[in-house]
């Protein structure tokens, strides 16, 4: 008995041990089959920080836990993260994973998952998960094995508990802008999915959810509850709606129905209604009202809802379906306010018999309030909306801003006045619009605004003192606009045509405008609209002080796309115009927006102190986050210091300007790119031009300061020139000139070399000096010009002066001291005074020289030219005494002819 006791106690603690380490030495090993195995089937790739085995943990049931999931995107979602989830957790009775009954998994949690789902406006999407295979089955391998006559599924899985805790889920479509997403704090469904019938018990719970679509936003921080109870025919694929409860925000409403789904269609009778929805609840869905002080609002009139569907979905074969809306005399008012919105009524309907979605019919025959004294009635009726909408429509009534206040608790910031009386109504078939047969639409009235005075947060004050248009079936005609806009001013008057179609389906939108003002602040406005733009997310990098100046940030913000279904005429005529630090006047001229294209054509204005000439285009055709320039433009009379001030990019590529008085004219026909922040990208600037000046005036540039220093001649440290002509191009970020001269007095200078970017300067010069700053013996320096504007470095070509020096000296002077040197008849009696009379010969000539070089020396002002006399005058000297010591040797040579003569 002890040793059986023994043994059974030794079997359970191996047991136990066996138990306790295995999961220790396999989960490693485990963890990387996982990794790699998934990896290689998904797309994304999937990791985790640690995954869990346990035995004991829910004894005597096995638990895997997963903690720190992520799926990240590859290629065109590189680097975004599709889903992560906190813990994944998954208990398994033991016995099922080594029966042949399936697998029962009795409890499955997943904690803090965040999905994010998102398609891009080409198409793609990031929820593809799986590779496909590399080889498909044959048509008899894919259809499931039949099990035997009498033999039960293989497969059961057995769902005791399921339950998500604390998700987000995001949803964004690029190519419509629709952006959902929702809180999910709680998830849970239980049922037996083995079975062949089963009760499905679901419970779910959303918070903060949003839904957009387009500029449109229809839920915001909306609240969804669902309860249901769903009798399941897992063999036939029928669920059964029993005891289901659907609330929205306040609004609560019952499913009931049936749906069954076959391999490719899926039947269904559904209806879902509400027993009785107060007027109140349904203004909890309109965000403006649900967000802003709800419990003091009141209400009264009642909803009635009823939508139904019923029949088959097989692809685009709708079933039948219907919804009926009605809000029979609503009304509601805040309890801080005087006045309420009353009367509202509306009828819905929207009908599709089965079939396709072209048959759906939306019918809208009264949507009426009274705000105040203000009244408002509105129709809309239309079929057909796929195929050829036909469309009719009617909009009258008259508001008064002021009363918006009084009904609807605004923000402190904000104030509204003003009048706005309508009378419009349209009918007509959509091919008709299309095919310009105006005969066979129906459209008229007009639409007047007055007095309008509005302050919004973060705007200028903006007042519209008249605005009138009336419509027909070609055109709406605009009679008149008179806007400000803070310090601005706008008036404009014109035609547009093709509204309609603009308006039902985005089609190109045409018309002719004049515009007109005496101030356009375009930096308060810019400003302004980058402050409320609520796509950034943030405010834009400030750039650094030595690029853009305080001030430029006004109108720093993203780049301005321009519409391609507009094709507008504006002939505009400004005043004052205010752009950056720039002060433009006078301006007129053409401007046309086409094809996401603005183009300027023969626009004249004053700017820089000067006249300015343009034409050209700014498009985001190819690229809207990257406009792309394209100019050509004539300055005259322009000041150097006012376009130094105004313009940045000059500061960046021709900081010359700063040091340069006078006034220039300029040609110039450029390509550039701006980056999404409407900056210009100067690197892939391109352009040529011509500057000429009549009178140029440049002080302190410590360049020139340096040359007239090192050449020891102060003309050179201020340049006075006239009548310049620079020939110059701009590519890769640097300026580059041709060959140009610059007069200065007596001095003249021939430049040519480039700008940097970075300030850097490489200039190449040559510098004619005049005879009266060298002595006569240096007529030109070549001079290289390095370093950057703040700090240049100047280097002189001493080897070629002191050769060139050298050069004339020898040629000049040599001449005139041997050129009157001759050997006497008298000398030629005695040898020793033939030789005296030689060295003495010598000897002069060598004096002379070296008095000459004295005087060379003596003669330059400058260090370089002294430099240059000094080696010219030791050549000389050298010379001299060659020249000596020949008339030695000629001496002697004529010793020998006449000793050999008295011979």
């Amino acid at each position: 008995m002890k040793k059986l006791l023994k043994i059974t106690v030794t079997v359970v603690a191996v047991l136990l041990v066996v138990v306790l380490t295995a999961p220790m030495f396999l989960r490693g090993k485990i963890a990387e089959v996982v990794r790699t195995e998934a990896n290689a089937m998904l797309v994304p790739r999937l990791d985790f920080e640690r995954l869990g085995i346990s035995l004991l943990r829910h004894f005597p049931n096995a638990s895997l836990e997963l903690k720190g999931v992520t799926l990240v995107g590859v290629g065109s979602f590189e680097g975004d993260t599709i889903a992560s989830v906190g813990r994944l957790s998954v208990v398994v009775d033991p016995w099922s994973l080594l029966g042949d009954d399936g697998l029962e998994v009795r409890k499955m949690l997943v904690s803090r998952p965040d999905l994010r789902a998102h398609k891009h406006s080409d198409g793609r999407v990031n929820w593809e998960l799986m590779k496909p295979s590399e080889e498909q089955p044959a048509a008899e391998e894919v259809s499931p094995e039949e099990p035997a006559d009498g033999e039960a599924s293989a497969f059961r899985l057995s769902v005791r508990d399921f339950r998500i805790d604390d998700a987000l889920l995001s949803y964004v479509d690029d190519s419509t802008r629709t952006v959902f997403r929702t809180a999910l704090p709680m998830l849970r469904l239980r049922g037996d999915f083995s079975a062949a019938q089963s009760d499905l018990d679901l419970r779910l719970r959303t918070s903060a959810t949003t839904f957009s679509s387009g500029v449109v936003t229809l839920l915001s921080d909306a609240e969804i509850e669902l309860r249901a109870d769903v009798s399941a025919d897992l063999e036939q694929s029928r669920f059964e709606l029993r005891d289901n409860m659907l609330r929205l925000n306040a609004i609560q409403a019952t499913l009931d129905g049936w749906a069954q789904l076959d391999d490719d269609a899926v039947a269904m009778d559904l209806r879902l209604g509400c027993d009785r929805v107060e007027f109140k609840d349904v203004l909890s869905l309109i965000p403006a009202f649900y967000t802003r002080n709800y419990r003091g609002l009141s209400a009264s009139g009642e909803l009635t809802l009823a939508l139904w569907a019923k029949g088959e979905l097989r692809g685009a074969e709708l079933p039948a379906f219907g919804l009926e809306l009605g809000v029979r005399e609503g009304g509601f008012q805040y309890a801080s306010l005087p006045k309420s919105v009353s009367d509202i009524n509306i009828e819905a309907r929207v009908s599709n018999p089965g079939g396709v979605m072209d048959r759906t019919v939306v019918d809208i025959p009264t949507f009426g309030l009274r705000m105040g004294d203000n009244s408002l009635s509105a129709t809309f009726y239309g079929t057909s909306l796929v195929s050829d909408p036909q469309l009719r429509a009617t909009l009258e009534g008259k508001l008064d801003l002021a009363d918006i206040g009084e009904v609807y608790p605004l923000d402190k910031e904000v104030s509204l006045k003003g009048l706005i009386r309508a009378d419009l109504s349209a009918a007509g078939r959509m091919s008709d619009v299309e095919q310009r047969r105006y005969e066979q639409i129906s459209a008229s009235g007009h639409f007047v605004v007055e007095n309008v005075d509005a302050q919004l947060p973060g705007l200028p004050e903006i007042r519209l003192k008249r605005a009138a248009a009336g419509i027909s079936p070609q055109s709406m005609t605009l009679g008149e606009l008179t806007l400000t806009v803070g310090g601005s001013d706008l008036a404009a008057n014109g035609q547009l045509t093709d509204y309609i179609d603009y308006l039902l389906r985005g089609a190109t939108l045409s018309g002719r405008l004049y515009v007109n003002s005496k101030l356009l602040d375009l930096n308060e406005i810019l400003a302004s609209l980058s402050a409320c733009d609520t796509t950034e997310g943030e405010a834009a990098e400030e750039p650094a002080a030595e690029e853009a100046p305080a001030g430029d940030d006004a109108v720093a913000g993203q780049a301005v796309e321009v519409p391609r279904n507009l094709n507008l005429s504006l002939r505009t005529e400004v005043e004052k115009l205010l752009y950056g630090k720039m002060v433009i006047e006078q301006l007129s001229g053409e401007v046309r927006v086409a094809d996401g294209t603005l183009s300027l054509d023969g626009l004249r204005m004053k700017a820089f102190d000067g006249s300015l000439t343009a034409s050209g285009s700014y498009s985001t055709a190819a690229d809207p986050r990257r406009p792309a320039l394209a100019f050509k433009l004539g300055f005259t009379d322009a000041s150097y210091a006012r376009t130094f001030e105004q313009l940045d990019m000059v500061k960046r590529i021709v900081p010359l300007f700063e040091k340069a008085g006078g006034v220039y004219s300029m040609s110039l026909d450029m390509k550039m790119n701006l980056d999404a922040a409407m900056e210009p990208d100067l690197m892939s600037l391109d352009a040529q031009g011509e500057l000429r000046s009549a009178d140029i005036r440049i002080e302190q540039l410590k360049a020139f300061e340096l040359l007239a220093k090192t050449l020891g001649n102060d003309a050179l440290s201020t340049i006075r020139a006239k009548d310049v002509v620079i020939p110059f191009a701009i590519r890769q970020g640097r300026v580059t000139t041709q060959p140009f001269d610059l007069k200065m007095g007596d001095v003249t200078v021939t430049l040519s070399g480039s700008t940097g970017l970075d300030q850097s300067i490489d200039y190449a010069a040559k510098v004619a000096l005049p005879a009266s700053a060298t002595g006569g013996v240096l007529s030109k320096v070549n001079v290289g010009i390095g370093g950057t504007f703040t700090d240049p470095k100047v280097t002189i070509g001493v080897k070629e002066a002191v050769e060139e020096a050298a050069r004339n000296l020898i040629d000049e002077q040599v001449q005139k001291l041997t050129g009157g040197d001759s050997l006497s008849e008298a000398v030629q009696k005695q040898a020793e005074q033939l030789r005296e009379e030689a060295r003495k010969a010598g000897e002069k000539l060598v004096a002379a020289a070296e008095e000459q070089r004295a005087k060379l020396v003596e003669a330059a002002k400058n260090p370089i030219a002294k430099l240059a006399a000094e080696k010219a005058g030791d050549k000389l000297v050298e010379e001299a005494r060659r020249q000596a010591d020949k008339l030695v040797a000629e001496a002697e040579a004529q010793i020998d002819k006449l000793a050999s003569q008295g011979e």
